[in-house]
Order: C-alpha cells, then sequence, then structure tokens
C-alpha cells in the first residue's frame, strides 16, 4: 500500500472549507483519556477523536483536559492528516496545481510558513501534488512551483510528517527518499 487516497479534486475541498463545515463531515468521538492530569482528567470525556466521513482519516487530541480545547486540536491535525494522505486525481491539470502554488508562495512571501500557519495544511497538499504529478521528483516539483530545489528541499524536511508523506511518493515512483 502507497500510504495516500486519489480522489478528483485532492485535499482542497475540504481544507478550504470553514472549520464548522468541516466538523459537520466528520463524526466526534469523546472518551477519557489515561496518562497524567490529575483525578479529573479520568473521570471526565475530555479526549477527543475525530473521523472525517468521506475520507476515513481520522485524529485524535487528548492532551487538554479541556474537551473544546482537544477538539481545536485535533480538527487541525484532522487537516494536516487530509492534507498530507489525500492527492488530487487526474481531474485537477498540472496547471492548476501550478498556479495554485504559485499564489501560495507569492501571496505569503513576507509570511514564515510553518506549522502553525492556518493555511499550512493547503501548502502541504499542493506541494505534495505537485511531487506527485511530477513522478516523485522533487527538482521537477520546485520548478513547477516556480521555487528553488533548496528551498523545496527545506520546507519538506522542517516538518517530519510531511518529509515522510514526500518519501511515500518518492518511493511509489521507485526514487530514494529524501534526508533530513
Amino acid at each position: 500500500m502507497h500510504g495516500f487516497k486519489i480522489l478528483p479534486q485532492g485535499a482542497y475541498p475540504f481544507l478550504l472549507l470553514d472549520e464548522k463545515l468541516l466538523v459537520k463531515q466528520c463524526r466526534m468521538d469523546t472518551y477519557t483519556a489515561s496518562g497524567p492530569g490529575g483525578q479529573k482528567r479520568n473521570r471526565t470525556y475530555s479526549a477527543v477523536r475525530i473521523i472525517h466521513q468521506e475520507t476515513g482519516l481520522s485524529a485524535i487530541a487528548e492532551e487538554s483536559r479541556s474537551q473544546t480545547q482537544n477538539k481545536q486540536k485535533a480538527l487541525q491535525r484532522l487537516k494536516k492528516i487530509i492534507a498530507l494522505h489525500i492527492r488530487a486525481g487526474p481531474e485537477r491539470t498540472l496547471q492548476e496545481l501550478n498556479q495554485d502554488g504559485q499564489q501560495l508562495f507569492l501571496q505569503e512571501a513576507s509570511v514564515k510558513i510553518n506549522t502553525r500557519n492556518p493555511r499550512y495544511p493547503l501548502y502541504c497538499a499542493v506541494i505534495l501534488d505537485v511531487v506527485y504529478r511530477q513522478d516523485g521528483k522533487i527538482s521537477e516539483a520546485a520548478k513547477q512551483l516556480g521555487i528553488s530545489t533548496g528551498k523545496l528541499n527545506k520546507f519538506l524536511s522542517r516538518d517530519k510528517d510531511l518529509l515522510v508523506a514526500a518519501n511515500r511518493l518518492r518511493e511509489y515512483f521507485n526514487h530514494k527518499p529524501l534526508k533530513l
């Protein structure tokens, strides 16, 4: 198994949704979490598992004693998981992906793109889709995105999960994995 799913429009429809609408597409389970946090933690249903119905992907958060905070964290994690595991099908043209990627980099030129940026999952999805369309070749993907190979490598290597997803794509196309 290659670790990703192909959907006609990729992850974009889910990542661009307002959070309230995304939550409506999900099933949420609450449960008691084990571990540190005192007696209250083990008696309240503060841990959250959120499952996206359409993709079957899920995320959990249980580090806070607040169910609301855990729900927010699980939703953020779910967005990233969707970005890392859903690739755009052939319906989404390379030209569209290029435009998305170039617009993202131009719009955020003065902003450091890091994992806390709310648009970070969208960046991940665009980049991984372009890498997928370029048969796992990082230099070709960088050209398509209008950035240097070094900048793309640096972006991929800053996030372990993103690097693992990129390496899954590279493995799928029989390329050696990227290293940190």
